[in-house]
């Protein structure tokens, strides 16, 4: 096969499963509720203390040179004077005798809250057959109490995305092959994305938009016959919602759903339920429309660590080719002063 052949074959398998499957150019985690700051910049420092965190996705287990995923993400609060008050986290020491986390935590003790700021620090790299992208972004996110209980935040990452091929992993009869020379297959993009977020110790509500930059890629990255309407990076649209239940002083159910858009692809929905067991233990599972079923489960160690495990089964023919996919994620609670033992991370 020629090496402009062979190319134009990696580069559709890379477009359908970034477009065609998951209805987006950027990446998607089943565990995003783990770390809604990969979708929304207004996260930022709404916690009482830093959190870095690191996740693992392998798609399609099986498929040779199938999209793989890493994430890095890094954010904590600045100025926030309350450390001990929060909308959203509930320090370990206050859950005594059978009181609901919900009793003993009050909103009259966010009466005085002030606002803060939040900045964070994201890396993802999404890999599909020898094609590669890198998003690298800062954030600054502002969080303003509107009520005794309810905050609301904006916030903004800036960076850049690096398209790149892997030029080891191929093997070229002709290495001087002009359909492979040249910058056309390593470029950096600017991107910026953008977001609200209203928020609580039982409720959330948010919007984000992503890859706000809809500038031109090359145009022979894509195909060489690709217009330029064809070539352009799209504007990623999120809008996410979830409330907690509690059932009993050591069991919560949380409810959530996201919703997608990135034109000209259809509108996706993400519906998760998830259940905490005494703060500890959590099972879930999450259905992502027209994709794949999923199966979640994770654990709190103390007040330190956090382990996060997702299986999904696809709902369309791919299964046919794989064994599903696999999702890990660790995250830590750094300086976490108020011993915080359940993060909030129902989004």
């Amino acid at each position: 096969m020629k090496t402009s052949n062979l190319l134009s074959l990696l580069l559709f398998l890379f477009c359908y499963s970034w477009t065609t499957v998951r209805a987006q150019q950027l990446s998607h985690f089943s565990q995003y509720m783990l770390n809604g700051y990969l979708i929304n910049p207004a996260l930022a420092g709404s916690e009482n203390y830093g959190e870095l965190k690191t996740g693992y996705r392998s798609q399609w287990s099986g498929v040779e040179g199938a999209p793989e995923s890493f994430y890095l993400t890094a954010h904590t609060p600045l100025g926030k004077m309350n450390r001990s008050n929060t909308p959203t986290s509930f320090p370990y020491r206050e859950r005594t005798g059978s009181k609901s986390l919900r009793q003993n935590y009050r909103t009259k003790d966010v009466l005085h809250a002030l606002p803060h700021h939040g900045a964070g620090l994201a890396i993802v790299r999404d890999k599909a057959g020898v094609l590669q992208r890198t998003d690298v972004g800062l954030s600054y996110a502002y969080h303003l109490p509107v009520s005794r209980s309810l905050k609301l935040s904006a916030g903004m990452t800036a960076g850049f995305a690096l398209y790149q091929v892997d030029e080891a992993a191929l093997e070229l009869t002709n290495p001087n092959d002009p359909a492979f020379l040249g910058s056309y297959y390593n470029q950096a993009k600017p991107t910026i994305a953008a977001g609200m977020l209203l928020y609580s110790e039982r409720f959330y509500a948010g919007f984000a938009s992503a890859q706000l930059f809809q500038d031109e890629l090359s145009r022979h990255f894509w195909d060489k016959g690709a217009t330029e309407n064809d070539a352009r990076s799209r504007a990623h649209h999120s809008l996410m919602g979830g409330y907690k239940v509690y059932l009993s002083p050591k069991v919560s159910v949380l409810p959530s759903v996201l919703v997608k858009y990135a034109n000209p692809a259809p509108l996706t929905a993400d519906v998760n339920v998830k259940l905490l067991l005494d703060d500890k233990l959590w099972l879930g599972g999450s259905y992502r429309e027209q994709e794949s079923f999923v199966a979640l489960a994770g654990i709190n160690i103390k007040n330190l660590v956090q382990v996060g495990y997702a299986y999904d089964v696809a709902a369309t023919g791919m299964s046919r080719y794989g064994r599903g996919s696999h999702e890990v994620v660790i995250g830590l609670l750094l300086h976490n002063r108020d011993r915080v033992f359940s993060p909030s991370d129902f989004w």
